[in-house]
Parts: C-alpha cells; structure tokens; sequence
C-alpha cells in the first residue's frame, strides 16, 4: 500500500486520526523509511516499489 492508502484505511477504521498535520501521508512516509533504513531486516515494513510498502511477517 501507498502511505495515503493507509492513512485512509486507518482513518475509515477508526484506528488513527491526524492531528492536524497538512500532509500525515508526507509524514507516515518518511517514519516508514526512517525505520526501513535504521533496523534494516528488523523492520516492521518493507519498501516494494516507488512510495509503496508492504508489511513484513
């Protein structure tokens, strides 16, 4: 999924709502990537395409 993707589906599922912030999809993307390239294989998500992630089991 793209990070707006997912912004949208935690938002229809009442599991996540912004703060306020202009671009939470901006800011969702860039704390994915941060955590891709700080724990490497230990990541929670993997990086599949340009701006698209999918979770790791």
């Amino acid at each position: 999924m793209r990070s707006q993707e997912l912004i949208t589906a935690m938002a229809d599922q009442k599991l996540w709502t912004s703060p306020g912030g202009k671009t939470p999809h901006a800011t969702l993307y860039a704390a994915m990537l941060r955590e891709i390239n700080e724990k490497k294989a230990d990541a929670r998500f993997k990086k599949v395409d340009r701006g698209q992630f999918e979770f790791r089991k």
